[in-house]
């Protein structure tokens, strides 16, 4: 019994560094990549808090301008210009819910399943962090306010004459450039199961405005709105970086109910918003379209090994996407500088330059 005890004695240190080896085989590179994008993002959102709270993006500086000058012009509108001027802050509910769904991520995915579902959820956040993109998001809430003004407050980026697109016949519709932006209210289902719009908290103003017959009180039906082409950031836009996975899984549910009455779901303008906004979602979409090429062949098997993806211009252009080293071709004057993103951008950042009423505000 002691010869056989003193020889599992002997063995034990080289048990323990078989089963050591054995573990550190068996690491989770899912988990391993996300955890390095998840980083990232972080620090992209920490960024835009700090220039959010020194007001450094033109249309948060704008979005102030607007909620003092409306509150002068009609004091009745005080309590809802104080909330879009706290939601153009890092206190507002577009970058607390970006802060909130950044928290929801899944770090440690199991499978290629988990992995690409945190993964694009990742990217989503990153591109609405972007200072450009944030910027042009705050176009609704300074719209929104020229809307209540009744035209003594310019709207910006918008044609002139295209205003019509957001009235029911002689009246306009309250809050009509945050409706289906999850961050101000959610469709909900009438007793005939009609999906009507619902505004959050302080926006629940928007039902309750009465302006002397200007403003129309009727319930905004999804149906109805959504098959007129209308201005809106976050329709045109904003979904895909503002909204989360489930909110654009609603929307399509409700655009095929739609189509099965006979209703055909208007079409996103292609022209609202800054040229530099445009252009970064445009450059976000095809890189996120790529890199999911890429991490589904890097990380395409249920196995914790790796595969190589081949020599392919994908996989040149995946080694810079996370690493901070990828930088811009385009050379422009800064609103806020961005010092790297999801995709290792790192370039100054910019919409264009503004002054009170004039319609430069939205970079067009």
């Amino acid at each position: 019994m002691l010869f056989r005890n003193s020889i599992i004695k002997s063995w034990l240190p080289l048990l323990l560094v078989i089963t050591i080896l054995l573990l550190g085989g068996c690491k989770n590179e899912h988990a391993e990549q996300i955890q390095k994008e998840y980083a990232q993002v972080e620090q992209n959102l920490v960024e835009l808090g700090s220039q959010l709270t020194n007001k450094q993006l033109t249309n948060v500086k704008i979005v102030d301008i607007y909620a003092r000058q409306l509150t002068q012009l009609k004091p009745e509108f005080r309590s809802v210009a104080e909330a879009m001027s706290k939601d153009a802050s890092e206190r507002g509910s577009l970058y607390q819910g970006l802060l909130q769904r950044l928290h929801k991520v899944n770090r440690e995915p199991e499978h290629k399943e988990q992995f690409q579902s945190a993964h694009r959820s990742l990217v989503s956040i990153d591109m609405a962090a972007d200072p450009v993109v944030f910027n042009d998001a705050l176009l609704d809430l300074i719209n929104t306010m020229a809307e209540l003004s009744g035209g003594q407050l310019e709207s910006v980026s918008i044609p002139q004459g295209s205003q019509a697109a957001n009235v029911r016949g002689e009246q306009i519709t309250p809050g009509s450039y945050l409706v289906g932006n999850p961050s101000y209210g959610a469709y909900q289902r009438d007793s005939s199961g009609g999906s009507y719009w619902q505004w959050y908290g302080q926006y629940a103003f928007f039902s309750r405005l009465m302006g002397g017959g200007m403003f129309n009180r009727s319930p905004i039906y999804y149906d109805s709105w959504n098959s007129r082409p209308r201005y809106s950031y976050y329709n045109d836009y904003g979904r895909n970086s503002y909204g989360s996975h489930n909110d654009r899984k609603q929307t399509r549910q409700r655009n095929n109910t739609m189509r099965s009455k006979g209703y055909a779901p208007a079409k996103p303008k292609k022209q609202y918003g800054s040229v530099q906004g445009r252009q970064r979602v445009s450059t976000y979409n095809r890189q996120q379209s790529a890199q999911a090429k890429y991490a589904s062949k890097k990380y395409g098997s249920n196995n914790a090994g790796a595969r190589h993806a081949g020599k392919t211009a994908v996989a040149k252009r995946s080694s810079s996407y996370f690493s901070g080293n990828k930088t811009s071709t385009r050379v422009s004057k800064p609103v806020a500088k961005r010092s790297s993103s999801f995709f290792g951008s790192s370039s100054a950042r910019n919409s264009s330059r503004s002054s009170s009423g004039s319609r430069s505000f939205g970079g067009k």
